[in-house]
């Protein structure tokens, strides 16, 4: 399995760099919140962790201590950052935090379409100048919602840094939209060359958590994001089929 870690050696945007980056198998994607303990977190076994900055920003307070607990864990794991919508006007200062932080990737909530991507790629680039980092170092996982799943094919070639497409729930896991949903950003994913993650299946008994992996492996997703730690061993065994 190429991690994350590996990847960021390459500078993203080379011919060499963009075949490591779209060849990444991570199997889980736990979402947690900036004041989560680090070793907690850690020891859920999850292959990539994900910090919530979506949410309200007095949360982001204990985004510098949760990443100086982490850097002492071993073994080093590298941290993605989920990103507010771009309508909230938070976006840019998120992109500012992760990168501070030493983002290896961000996840952009409510991409409606290839445009949001192309403007996140701006972003990053401005923060990872300011901060003397070379541009183009951090990857983006798009996840798409209502808008951006029908307009699935305008994530193809928009920037260089897509890693991923996801797309975000809310909706009846057997239903006929999410069933359609799902399929969407699978074909979207497979046509342009990059990993489909699947969304966040809804808390509860572990059978209905396996058979949404089950079907979502079947339909091409490499992975799955999770906000619970009991999720992770079902995720990370199904997908690693």
């Amino acid at each position: 399995m190429i991690s994350y870690a590996s990847a960021k050696k390459f500078k993203i945007g080379s011919p060499r760099s963009l075949t490591m980056a779209k060849s990444l198998k991570i199997r889980s994607w736990y979402i947690v919140d900036p004041a989560a303990k680090p070793e907690a977190i850690h020891s859920a076994g999850a292959d990539l962790t994900v910090l919530d900055l979506a949410d309200a920003p007095e949360s982001w307070n204990a985004v510098g201590d949760f990443c100086r607990g982490w850097a002492g864990l071993a073994p080093a794991a590298d941290l993605a950052f989920l990103l507010p919508v771009f309508s909230s006007a938070r976006t840019e200062a998120a992109v500012d935090l992760a990168i501070r932080h030493g983002a290896a990737s961000v996840v952009l909530r409510g991409a409606r379409n290839g445009a949001k991507v192309q403007r996140l790629d701006m972003a990053l680039r401005v923060s990872e100048i300011r901060s003397g980092l070379a541009p183009g170092m951090t990857r983006i996982v798009a996840l798409a919602d209502a808008a951006g799943i029908l307009a699935a094919s305008s994530f193809e070639r928009c920037s260089n840094r897509l890693v991923a497409l996801g797309w975000e729930g809310g909706y009846g896991p057997s239903s006929d939209t999410a069933y359609f949903a799902a399929g969407t950003v699978a074909l979207a994913a497979a046509a342009t060359g990059i990993a489909a993650i699947d969304a966040v299946s809804p808390a509860g008994d572990t059978a209905p958590l396996q058979s949404d992996c089950e079907r979502a492996r079947a339909n091409g997703f490499s992975g799955k994001f999770c906000r619970r730690p009991d999720q992770i061993p079902i995720i990370n065994r199904i997908f690693s089929f």
